[in-house]
């Protein structure tokens, strides 16, 4: 699954709101450790002289640990370019005023602070540090309130129409500066737009989000990772160049695993950088290769006996031990052997059966039959699954005889995805990735879809639901089966 999460190592309100009395500022009040986060403007509740002409404000203040991205990314957990960072906020349903049509500013923190272990949020009975004035107990903000960058390049926003949304905003800007230690990451402040808070548009009470601490697991702050990891291994579903398609689409990439004793390695008789191999095409019976290498075109359109391939390339980076090449055949051979080799070591020997790409006098409205044929009643939280998905469209109809003699191949769905859901109450814990990062996208191979299941995030004790969702025909089409699954409490 091409999903990692970040959660929040600190999080904390910070505010110079009245006090009960209307007179006193909750300026040293802490709320480190409470499970709800608030963000508000105030204007015009008291006309006391202590400051009455300064709004009454509520910023959240936000920190996860970056080391945990450096570690994932050095070890090809995440991958090192490509990969879209989000950071999700949960709305806290209360029962005050919520405002609509605003939007809330993310700015990048400019010095450390410390979370602190106040509770109270209605008397703010609760000293401590971080607060409106100090930063940590003994460094004050240079300017009340949190220091903050300010220009473009280190801050973002998010619109809320309705006010009840959830807050997911892209974060790359600061994860890159981080990365690079341009800066130092001392997290976010997630605060009222300065026009609001300036009294040109009025109050807004009361926008709150749940906090790090939260009973509700799933509706925990987190940072999160998002990339296309989908693989297209195209042995079954090898089209014969045509006419009908254009260049790249009369491309067919094969894929081959190296794997040690149950861990991918490079193959050592490889050369260059991207340790490369050859591939040869021969014909032959459904089980021998025969003859002389027969004529591919390459990437370039050129005609060649020898496809040049080499280590898959995900997201800028090499992978370990799987190897890819990419080629178009005119060949109607009913069968077709792969050669991989090098130098005088050959690696393997496959085959696939290509085939021709035909115009439609009608558009169908193709409908599947789905399973995911490994799926298990129950996983152990930490789990790490390859979810396996049969799809076959749902008119097929063999006679016996095939039925008794052929292995049913299964529909390769092209762009296929996956959500995931608590069965519940219905909670969505990971949409459909049909949006520019692809999170959620479904390789295949020869064997049909398939997809990563990480359960690591999932809060054990619930059990939860899987749905499929398939682009076909210019349109996306919700599959109508739910594979359901548990999650435990590790065994120890």
């Amino acid at each position: 699954m091409a999903i990692k999460r970040y959660f929040l190592t600190a999080d904390n309100v910070l505010t110079n709101a009245f006090k009960d009395n209307l007179i006193t500022r909750a300026t040293g009040s802490n709320m480190g450790a409470s499970d709800i986060l608030e963000a508000f403007v105030i204007h015009g509740q008291s006309t006391a002289s202590v400051n009455a002409e300064n709004a009454e404000q509520s910023r959240i203040l936000l920190k996860f640990d970056m080391t945990d991205v450096l570690t994932d990314i050095s070890s090809g957990v995440v991958p090192s370019s490509s990969v879209s960072y989000h950071l999700k906020m949960f709305n806290a349903p209360h029962g005050e005023t919520t405002p609509l049509s605003y939007s809330l500013n993310v700015n990048m923190l400019s010095r450390a602070w410390s979370e602190g272990r106040g509770l109270d949020m209605d008397s703010y009975t609760d000293a401590g540090n971080s607060n409106w004035i100090n930063a940590t107990s003994d460094v004050a903000w240079s300017q009340t309130g949190s220091d903050y960058y300010t220009a473009d390049g280190y801050k973002t926003s998010y619109f809320f129409s309705g006010g009840l949304e959830d807050l997911d905003v892209n974060i790359d800007f600061a994860v890159d500066l981080w990365r690079t230690g341009e800066i130092e990451n001392n997290g976010f402040v997630v605060k009222n737009t300065d026009t609001v808070i300036s009294g040109s548009q009025g109050t807004y009470y009361t926008k709150k989000f749940f906090g790090r601490t939260s009973d509700f697991y799933l509706h925990r702050p987190y940072v999160e990772a998002r990339w296309n990891s989908s693989r297209k291994d195209n042995r079954g579903n090898i089209l014969i160049s045509s006419s009908l398609a254009p260049a790249a689409d009369n491309l067919n990439t094969l894929y081959l695993y190296n794997s040690i004793r149950g861990q991918l390695k490079n193959i050592p008789e490889t050369t260059g950088s991207g340790q490369h191999v050859l591939v040869n095409f021969y014909s032959g019976s459904s089980t021998t290769p025969t003859g002389s290498a027969l004529l591919v075109i390459n990437s370039d359109g050129e005609s060649v006996t020898n496809i040049t391939g080499g280590l898959l390339v995900e997201n800028g980076t090499n992978i370990t031990g799987t190897y890819t090449c990419s080629f178009a055949t005119t060949s109607s051979l009913d069968t077709i052997h792969d050669v991989w080799w090098s130098g005088s070591a050959q690696f393997r020997t496959g085959s696939f059966e290509p085939s021709l790409l035909q115009a439609d006098g009608l558009i169908y409205d193709d409908q599947y039959i789905n399973s995911i044929t490994n799926l298990r009643d129950s996983y152990q939280k930490e789990a790490k699954e390859t979810l396996r998905v049969f799809s076959r469209k749902k008119n097929w109809s063999p006679n016996i005889y095939t039925v008794a003699t052929t292995a049913i191949k299964p529909e390769i769905i092209e762009s296929a995805y996956y959500r995931l859901f608590r069965t519940i109450d219905g909670m969505e814990i990971i949409p459909y990735g049909t949006g520019s990062s692809y999170e959620t996208k479904l390789s295949y191979d020869l064997s049909g879809n398939y997809f990563d299941l990480d359960t690591s995030f999932l809060e054990s004790g619930y059990s939860y639901g899987i749905q499929l969702l398939y682009y076909v025909n210019g349109q996306y089409k919700e599959q109508p089966e739910i594979f359901k699954f548990r999650v435990d409490d590790d065994e120890s």
